[in-house]
């Protein structure tokens, strides 16, 4: 049976990236909060994501997964080098217009055709609306970090439609990150 979980990083603020598009500074991370996650990416067979997310995204866990170190980092830690080695044996679905071969089109009937356990992760302009789709979304995974921006994209820009959320867990970790899970439910909130 199909599951959707979709998983995002943001700022406290909602944002997933600053005004110009790139990730913010501090971002509080490391070896408890990778360990926490890999343990709902050791259920998934499957990881979806933007074309503009696999760019920037993929090519630097396929690196670490080869045993290489990226040009940005000087060492990772065990649950980063196991998080490679998940990633790298998932099947990728890549939503795009232009990329031979990626999800394209309507993405909510791409998405529920497909099998198995699969991990989201999308900007906002993909969010909002899959999150809109009744019954298409089984769970947010939403990594909180301690930051707030102001000004950037935020996670549920293009969401149309309201949407009841039920929180499943919430983990804090030391470095100032919550992880937050969300059974997404169907029709609007109350």
């Amino acid at each position: 049976m199909r599951s959707i979980v979709v998983h995002m990083q943001t700022t406290l603020d909602g944002r997933i990236a600053g005004a110009d598009g790139q990730f913010w500074e501090p971002f509080p991370w490391g070896e408890p909060e990778s360990a926490y996650l890999n343990g709902f990416f050791r259920q998934a067979d499957t990881w979806a994501m933007s074309r503009v997310m696999y760019d920037a995204i993929v090519p630097w866990w396929e690196t670490v997964a080869r045993g290489d170190l990226p040009d940005d980092v000087t060492e990772l830690g065990p649950a980063d080098r196991e998080f490679a080695q998940l990633l790298a044996g998932m099947r990728k679905v890549v939503f795009s217009r232009s990329r031979p071969g990626a999800l394209s089109g309507d993405l909510v009937a791409g998405l529920r055709g497909l099998d198995g356990r699969i991990v989201l992760s999308a900007g906002p302009a993909t969010l909002g609306p899959l999150l809109d789709a009744d019954g298409l979304v089984d769970e947010l995974l939403l990594a909180v970090h301690p930051v707030v921006l102001g000004e950037g994209p935020g996670l549920f820009d293009h969401a149309t439609a309201g949407r009841a959320l039920r929180l499943v867990e919430s983990r804090p970790f030391d470095g100032g990150a919550v992880v937050l899970r969300y059974a997404a439910g169907t029709g609007s909130p109350r």
